[in-house]
């Protein structure tokens, strides 16, 4: 592990990538907890009231070959499921949401709180939490940066000092243009 991490300093954007990436991590973690609370706080609220609508579109054949849209919101766990792929991952959206809506138009209450609370509230916050971390990551990085270049300037200087001492031949304090010439 130790020799990747060499192999990454020696390509800065990549080693700056990764250190933001792991330093990101814990917020990706913590994210995760907060959306799956959110997912399932809406889900609760879907069994209640949108799995007995979607039930009686279900048995009207609206779906066709659908097997899983009629037990879409029937558990936690599959409204949780459905709310993933439709609001996270924005598939299938019209398939069961429009048909519950078009059934019982205060639904779409739901739906927007749904889709305002998690697409553009908790991933939205995510992406912002992320971008914070990374760019504290950047910022380590500069810090870095500036202490090894100042301890190379100080490893200079010293140098710079210590070939100036020996050029002041006479223990002046000061070299002549002589003293300098003869160091030349």
């Amino acid at each position: 592990i130790m020799r990747f991490v060499h192999i990454l300093e020696l390509f800065r954007e990549l080693h700056i990538m990764m250190t933001g990436f792991i330093s990101a991590m814990k917020a990706m973690i913590w994210a995760s907890v907060m959306l799956v609370m959110m997912l399932s706080m809406w889900s609760i609220i879907a069994v209640e009231f949108l799995h007995p609508i979607n039930v009686r579109i279900a048995e009207t054949g609206y779906y066709g070959d659908c097997e899983r849209c009629g037990r879409a919101y029937s558990s936690v766990f599959a409204a949780n499921l459905t709310f993933l792929q439709q609001v996270v991952a924005g598939d299938s959206w019209g398939m069961l949401t429009l048909p519950i809506i078009e059934a019982e138009p205060a639904t779409v209450l739901i739906f927007f709180a749904v889709l305002i609370t998690i697409q553009l509230g908790v991933l939205n916050l995510i992406l912002t939490v992320i971008v914070d971390v990374a760019h504290r990551a950047r910022e380590a990085d500069d810090v870095r940066k500036i202490t090894e270049r100042s301890k190379e300037f100080a490893a200079a200087k010293r140098k710079l000092i210590s070939l100036c001492e020996e050029l002041d031949v006479d223990q002046s304090g000061e070299l002549s243009f002589e003293e300098l010439m003869t160091g030349l």
